[in-house]
This record gives C-alpha cells, sequence and structure tokens, in this order.
C-alpha cells in the first residue's frame, strides 16, 4: 500500500519554447503537518505548488495523494481534496465577501447548502466576519489576503497549498494565521511557501529549499535552524549557509 500524503516523483516543469526545467525534483514526499517552502525568486516554488495542486501539468513525472495520480482519471475528485491559495486571484470586485466565498464554493463544486453553513465559521477564521456584506474592491491588501485563503478552505481539503500567504498581514494577523494552521485537522497535509524565514520557523515543522528548481535540502525545521543558523540560531542563516554550500 502506498504511504499517505502527497508525492513528485520525477517531476519536471518548464514553460515552452524554453527546454529549461523551472522545477526538476527526484523525489519529494509532504505528510501531515506544515511544511515550509523556501527559495529564492525564480527557485521554482509557485511553478511547484501549482504542479502540486493539479493546476499544471508537469512535463514529466507524477504527483500522486494517497498513491492516486493527481493528473490521472480520478484528478476531478483529487483536486477537490487540495486547497491552493495562490499569490493573486482575480474575484470580480464588485462581489461581497460572502458572495466571492460562495462563488468560489459553486466554482470548486461544494453543494449549496454545505457552502452556506460553512461560511460563518471560514469567516471567523480568517477574521472577516463583520467584513462579509463589505464589497471585494473595497478590501485592503491584507483583507483580500485572508478572503483568499477562506477560498482554498471552502472544501475542507486534505491538502492546503499556501502561496506566500502572510503577504500584506500584520504581525497580529500572522499570529491568526499561525493559530489557524495549528487548528487545521492532524491529517492535513499543508505547505507553506513564504519569503520570510521568521514565518516558516514559528509555522513549519518540516523545511524544503528550493534553489533552480531542485530540492537542496528537507527535513526538521527545528534541526535546520540549530544545526546550520550559526550562534544566534538564525532560520535565515541557515537558508543562505544551505544555498551557499549547494552553489560552491
Amino acid at each position: 500500500m502506498s504511504a499517505p500524503g502527497l508525492r513528485a516523483r520525477q517531476l519536471a516543469c518548464r514553460y515552452p519554447p524554453s527546454s529549461v526545467d523551472v522545477v526538476d525534483i527526484d523525489e519529494l514526499s509532504l505528510g501531515s503537518g506544515v511544511t515550509g517552502l523556501v527559495g529564492v525568486n525564480g527557485a521554482g516554488k509557485t511553478t511547484l505548488l501549482l504542479a502540486l495542486a493539479g493546476a499544471r501539468r508537469p512535463q514529466g513525472g507524477t504527483v500522486t495523494l494517497d498513491g492516486v495520480d493527481v493528473y490521472g482519471r480520478h484528478r476531478r475528485e483529487l483536486v477537490g481534496r487540495i486547497g491552493l491559495m495562490p499569490q493573486e486571484l482575480d474575484l470580480p470586485r464588485e462581489l461581497r465577501v460572502a458572495d466571492a466565498l460562495s462563488y468560489v464554493s459553486w466554482l470548486r463544486g461544494v453543494p449549496r447548502r454545505v457552502a452556506g453553513s460553512r461560511e460563518p465559521e471560514l469567516l471567523a477564521l480568517v477574521g472577516l466576519q463583520q467584513r462579509r456584506r463589505e464589497r471585494v474592491g473595497r478590501l485592503s491588501g491584507g483583507m483580500r489576503r485572508r478572503l483568499v485563503l477562506a477560498t482554498a478552505l471552502v472544501t475542507a481539503p486534505q491538502v492546503l497549498l499556501l502561496d506566500e500567504p502572510t503577504t500584506g498581514l500584520d504581525p497580529e494577523q500572522r499570529a491568526q494565521l499561525r493559530r489557524l494552521l495549528m487548528d487545521l485537522p492532524g491529517a492535513t497535509v499543508t505547505v507553506l511557501s513564504s519569503h520570510v524565514m521568521e514565518d516558516v520557523e514559528r509555522m513549519s515543522t518540516r523545511i524544503v529549499v528550493l534553489d533552480a528548481g531542485r530540492v537542496v535540502h528537507h527535513g526538521d525545521t527545528a534541526r535546520f535552524v540549530e544545526e546550520r543558523g550559526g550562534p544566534d540560531r538564525s532560520a535565515e542563516l541557515a537558508f543562505l549557509s544551505t544555498l551557499a554550500r549547494e552553489r560552491a
């Protein structure tokens, strides 16, 4: 029996006509809990998340969820078990917050009755319950990010992929996000991509370092910081030293 969780094997993603792989991963297994995904701009983080979400078919390799091919005959059912929070989501500006959530729920195939019953819970999770009648176009950048996070949760996903979720959030909102991740069901596979090493250190138990599309480190977050972060146990220094070691 295949191990539960999300797995990529021999994964290759490129943007034609270029023949250079943006993502080139031999094997990556992601289990329950929060995994931080870090890398410099252009390392391939967003492309990898899209491929894992079933939103961008790779040129080679496989992505499986609990041993089943995400791009195979059961794709629709599997993609419904994966929630993706992109960096940007182009929601109609004239929609009210509650209607935007209902709209995305409809797109994801969530029955109306289920979507309606989950709306208060989701808006409370992201701190937008007092803004449910406000139009999307009037929300601040941080509020829009929180709404996008709510849309990623409409299917109560087994896998949650977050692309720069803390962008535009103030310290209090980042703390709320940390609490939200801690409150997710224990079996949820969560991947958090971020440039903010402090957030990755605080929110994740495991860390993946991506460089030029390849995984150059995958392991326990606390041990990563302790062993590579110097005397001050700096997560940022641990990341930079890992890149330097890889490129030497």
